[in-house]
């Protein structure tokens, strides 16, 4: 009884540390992230070069990346950026799925969702800068 009262707690400890870690996370260091991530995907999807536990892993990290996003939004009170995050993260958690049982059409499906999802909340949040960066566009 000790033993798993003892894990429940190490188990709670861990979730409160990594929502507080994403709360305190920036925006641009997971956008960084996530821009390689998708593209390499992406790339390696177009020329089928790029093997399926490769895509999945990727996807993989995409699904972690937007939850923290989501984590992030949420912060903000961004709703609908919210579920966008959501939307993205579930897609990623499909294109694993479907890489890992080598369905092209199912991981094609989810890319076009994933690249959806990001467009729509650029469009909506992202302010382009002078100088060509980016910051979160305040409402």
């Amino acid at each position: 009884m000790r033993k798993v009262v003892t894990i429940i707690a190490v188990c709670l400890v861990v979730a409160i540390s990594l929502t507080v870690y994403a709360q305190s996370r920036d925006l641009q260091p997971m956008m960084k992230e996530i821009q390689p991530a998708f593209g390499g995907i992406t790339t390696g999807m177009q020329t089928r070069n790029m093997p399926a536990a490769e895509v999945a892993k990727n996807a993989d990290k995409l699904q972690g990346l937007f939850k923290e996003v989501s984590t992030f939004m949420q912060g903000k009170s961004i709703t609908d950026a919210v579920g966008f995050a959501n939307d993205a993260a579930n897609a990623a958690a499909e294109l694993s799925k479907a890489a890992k049982a080598n369905d092209a059409d199912a991981m094609a499906a989810a890319q076009k969702t994933i690249q959806k999802q990001c467009g729509t909340c650029h469009a909506a949040h992202r302010e382009q800068l002078p100088d060509k960066s980016y910051k979160l566009k305040v409402q």
